[in-house]
């Protein structure tokens, strides 16, 4: 009989797992609070922290200021935001207003020189809207939504129409039972489909998300 001799076989050595040193942890933690100190350094530099002029009440459009008008606030903004700041109040008493501004509103250089109002493709329109008819807590910068109603009377009813409008002045009546006249700014076409429905007092006013 032949005996045949069997060789061991010799097992394979496992690959070999290099595990990262403390030298790249740590370098990778610096990388990482580098990362986030520069994110936080550009987003502080992006924003400006400073006192600026603010309108103390609503004030019309031509309306020349006066250091009564105005109040300084600390405000954080923008880059882009060209607010007026607070130091130079003696330089913008006695200038006119472009725009008409509600209390509160930051002063900018855009709302400052001759009056251009309202721009040109706008329309401002007079409204006169009885109670149940308008939200009694609207003002100046609420946004709106006018919709017309047809007259029950009129043979020729027209379909009603809905746009949007700027609350720029409302005049609030004395006696509760009397209409207010609330003004409103909106592009020259929509308000000529609601002129007339305005006229006759067929609108009702509703407020919208600004």
């Amino acid at each position: 009989m032949v005996k045949s001799a069997l060789k061991p076989v010799k097992p394979k050595p496992l690959p070999f797992i290099t595990r990262p040193g403390a030298g790249r942890v740590l370098l990778g933690g610096l990388v990482v609070m580098g990362c986030a100190f520069a994110s936080t350094t550009f987003t502080m530099r992006a924003e400006v922290s400073a006192s600026a002029l603010a309108v103390q009440s609503d004030l019309p459009v031509g309306h020349t200021l006066s250091r009564h008008d105005l109040s300084t606030v600390n405000v954080t903004v923008g880059p882009g935001v060209r607010f007026v700041q607070a130091d130079r109040v003696q330089e913008v008493v006695g200038r006119r207003l472009r725009v008409p501004m509600v209390a509160g509103a930051l002063l900018t250089e855009g709302n400052l020189g001759s009056p251009t109002y309202p721009q040109p493709g706008q329309a401002l329109i007079g409204v006169a809207v009885k109670p149940g008819q308008y939200p009694p807590d609207i003002g100046p910068g609420d946004r709106v939504a006018v919709s017309t109603v047809s007259d029950a009377t009129d043979s020729q009813r027209t379909a009603p129409v809905s746009v949007t409008a700027v609350v720029t002045k409302i005049d609030r009546p004395t006696e509760p039972q009397n209409p207010a006249v609330v003004t409103l700014l909106l592009p020259h076409a929509q308000a000529r489909l609601v002129a007339a429905p305005a006229a006759q007092g067929l609108t009702t006013l509703m407020q919208v998300a600004p």
